[in-house]
Parts: C-alpha cells; sequence; structure tokens
C-alpha cells in the first residue's frame, strides 16, 4: 500500500539516506542534503515523500505562490519505477495546488528525459516553451510544461486514484 507524507524538520532525518540514494542514482547532477533540507519550513515549499510497504519508494518537491505551483523536484526509486508511482505524487502536487485555488502548474524538463517527459503528457502537461542552455551540467534546453489546474486536471481529479491499489502489483 502507498503511503504519502509531508516532510517535516521532525522526519527528515529518518528519510534522508533514502532520498539521497534515490537522488544520485537518478540525475547527473543531484541535489545534496542541503537543497532539501533547505525547502523544509519554507512557506513556498512543499515536499513529500512516497512509501510502499516500509521502503521509501519516490519524493516530490514543489512551491507554491502567487497562484501557481512549480514542481522542483520528482524521483522514484528504479525498482518501483513504471508503476503509477510518480503519478501519484504529481497527483498529490496538483490536488495541492486545487485546494489552495491554484490557477496553473508549471514545471521544466530535459528533453532527453523521456520517460519524464511522457509521464507529465499522460497527466495533462502540454508543452509552452524552452529555456536555452537550461541545464549548467549540460548546458541542455529545459522543456518548460504547464497545465490549466481548473481545466484539464480538475476533470480528471481523483480518477486515478480509486483504481491506484489495483494497478500496483509488487
Amino acid at each position: 500500500m502507498i503511503q504519502l507524507f509531508a516532510v517535516t524538520k521532525d522526519n527528515f532525518a529518518g528519510f534522508q539516506e533514502d532520498i539521497l540514494s534515490i537522488e544520485q542514482s537518478s540525475f547527473p547532477s543531484p541535489w545534496d542534503v542541503r537543497s532539501f533540507s533547505g525547502e523544509i519550513g519554507k512557506e513556498l515549499s512543499h515536499f513529500w515523500v512516497a512509501v510502499l510497504d516500509n521502503v521509501l519508494a519516490g519524493y516530490i518537491v514543489f512551491w507554491m505562490f502567487a497562484g501557481e505551483v512549480h514542481l522542483l523536484n520528482i524521483a522514484v526509486h528504479e525498482t518501483y519505477r513504471r508503476r503509477g508511482l510518480g503519478r501519484r505524487l504529481l497527483h498529490r502536487m496538483l490536488d495541492v495546488g486545487i485546494d489552495a485555488n491554484a490557477e496553473t502548474a508549471w514545471l521544466d524538463v530535459r528533453p532527453s528525459n523521456l520517460p519524464a517527459r511522457s509521464l507529465y503528457r499522460k497527466t495533462g502537461f502540454r508543452e509552452v516553451g524552452r529555456r536555452p542552455g537550461y541545464y549548467t551540467d549540460t548546458r541542455e534546453d529545459a522543456i518548460l510544461m504547464s497545465m490549466d489546474l481548473h481545466g484539464m486536471y480538475a476533470g480528471m481529479r481523483g480518477r486515478d486514484s480509486e483504481t491506484f491499489e489495483q494497478r500496483l502489483s509488487i
């Protein structure tokens, strides 16, 4: 069973090692512990983990401000990928945004990250632009994607969560 937990100052130490391990195996330029801990307690920042059978399987970090949701970081442990965890984490972000009356969700993704781009499109994000040379490690562009939270996502809200546990077979 998947459980989602908000990361706080009180529980971060218990999640830290697993978060950093997932981060380092997922990205060419991973966040360090200060990047993650720096998001905890910020008024605009939200940080959630997904736990499956007592194993931290993924996380998401996003900001909420000015009527918008901005995805900063999302990753799922390679063992648990392609099982709906990334979508579940994204839905948490979008639900938090709708509950806070946010209008739009935004994210940046590397053109080379085809699995993430596919997930974002399936979730309802649309490509709206590019940021040339955005990623400093490779100078790769970023694809800017957005979603109208009160349009596309609001209409499908909750649809996947009803069958999520049935689809997840580990």
